[in-house]
């Protein structure tokens, strides 16, 4: 069993839920995601992403879909 947290945007969240229950997990566990925060840095300027909401989702799952959670969790951040 593995703890995986992840933040991700906030309209995949339908899009990830049902991911996860086609995997058969139902219980995640969603918070405020941690801002970012750019203190003067000098350099490129940060992806548009960067500033779109995000929401943390938290959950538990079993060792034979972590890489399918962590997959699918990749694609909505």
């Amino acid at each position: 069993m593995k703890t995986l947290e992840a933040p991700i945007l906030t309209f995949n969240l339908d899009r990830v839920k049902q991911s996860l229950h086609a995997l058969g997990l139902n219980e995640v566990t969603l918070g405020p995601a941690p801002s970012v925060s750019r203190s003067g840095a000098v350099g490129p300027v940060a992806p548009a992403s960067d500033f779109l909401p995000r929401i943390q989702v938290r959950m538990v799952v079993t060792d034979h879909v972590v890489d399918r959670v962590e997959e699918i969790l990749r694609h909505a951040s």
